[in-house]
């Protein structure tokens, strides 16, 4: 389970809060909308708890993290300040 922490991490891996756009899940990932993908660091977003693998497509990373993803989405968007798309 993921908590403020981890939220505040995850921006600081993907390059700071500011290179964030938003934040939105599907089933089992969370999608991570990036203004400069070159910010982000994909291996330290490996870190993360329950972060299975990361998967890069245009300027979004995807956090596969299993069933849990709406709400380590939702935790971090409401954390960060983001927008969060359904």
């Amino acid at each position: 389970m993921w908590s403020t922490k981890d939220c505040m991490m995850l921006a600081l891996f993907a390059g700071g809060s500011a290179n964030i756009a938003r934040v939105y899940s599907c089933f089992t990932r969370v999608h991570v909308a990036l203004l400069d993908k070159e910010k982000a660091d994909s291996q330290k977003l490996l870190t993360l708890p329950d972060v299975k693998n990361v998967l890069t497509r245009g300027t979004e990373m995807q956090l596969v993290v299993g069933i849990d993803a709406p709400r380590y989405a939702a935790l971090t968007a409401k954390t960060l300040g983001k927008t969060e798309a359904h």
